[in-house]
């Protein structure tokens, strides 16, 4: 897939077939292309946990309001900072930069993916139900799974939202 149409092209997918199973081969392929993403003063304080479990999915789904449909994508990727290694507080930015990436990895490979953010407001929460160490905050999680649904490529670019040596 030509670079440029794997970044018009992606879209956040919420349906997904039921029992399909990510390899975990993708699945390293999308995580080594997410810890290719910049990171400040070369930390990378960035941590994938891989969700597989229904029972923790289904929990999820109760937790995270907008996270519906992560039982049905089969796979949910918490991507975590931990903080003892981020630079001058840059380390969501990093986390941030490596989801994206994650999400074009996915897509470039044919699978779908939805960003369902955690950080600020319910890191804590999901932090205990994940159970990651104290050091870490969990910043948001990443369904990925094969998708049911195909979603136009809107027009996005907008003139009016740049701005060259002024305002």
């Amino acid at each position: 897939m030509e670079f440029f149409d794997v970044v018009k092209e992606r879209r956040s997918i919420r349906h997904y077939e039921e029992g399909f199973v990510v390899p975990f081969d993708d699945i390293k392929k999308i995580l080594e292309a997410g810890m290719f993403a910049p990171s400040a003063m070369r930390r990378f304080p960035w941590e994938f946990l891989v969700i597989t479990d229904q029972v923790i999915l289904q929990k999820i789904e109760k937790e995270h309001q907008y996270a519906s449909f992560a039982s049905s994508a089969g796979v949910m990727i918490a991507v975590c900072e931990k903080e003892s290694v981020s630079h001058a507080g840059m380390g969501v930015l990093d986390v941030a930069m490596a989801s994206q990436n994650i999400m074009l990895a996915a897509h470039a490979l044919g699978y779908g993916t939805c960003f369902c953010g955690v950080y600020p407001e319910t890191h804590e929460k999901f932090n205990e139900l994940l159970q990651v160490p104290k050091d870490v905050r969990v910043i948001g999680l990443i369904s990925l799974g094969k998708p049911i649904e195909i979603k136009p490529t809107p027009a996005r670019y907008n003139e009016f939202k740049v701005h060259v040596n002024r305002w």
